[in-house]
């Protein structure tokens, strides 16, 4: 998630706000601070999502997959649908009975099975399906 910064050495989670003041603060590129708050392990931080090329942790793919197997609808927003493991939610989500709808400007892999595809620019969509 956004909200939290990781480091990319030990791993230390602290909320993204922290990080940010300490930008606003005058540093730079803040390195990563040990539990008390003073020391660094000269770790790189980032923000606490998944980039290219990153696994997934697990406990969040199991959680993602406990969803889609037990939702009613899954919206497939800007995605491909290509690169797994989460391009897999799509069929687990049908398996179980939910309606898929992909909202994307090029096809999917999934298109033939989906409720509904919506190609239409996901800033005009979205606000008119929530």
């Amino acid at each position: 998630t956004i909200h939290w910064s990781v480091c990319m050495s030990c791993g230390d989670r602290r909320p993204m706000p922290e990080v940010l003041e300490r930008v606003r603060a005058g540093e730079p590129d803040p390195a990563c601070l040990a539990a008390d708050g003073t020391t660094t392990c000269g770790g790189i931080l980032k923000s606490a999502t998944i980039s290219f090329g990153q696994s997934l942790v697990p406990e969040d793919l199991a959680r993602a997959e406990r969803a889609a197997s037990s939702c009613d609808l899954l919206l497939a927003v800007g995605s491909t649908l290509t690169v797994f493991p989460a391009a897999g939610l799509a069929p687990l989500a049908r398996q179980g009975g939910a309606r898929l709808v992909i909202i994307n400007a090029e096809p999917t892999p999934y298109d033939d099975v989906a409720d509904a595809v919506l190609t239409d620019p996901i800033g005009e969509v979205l606000p008119a399906i929530v």
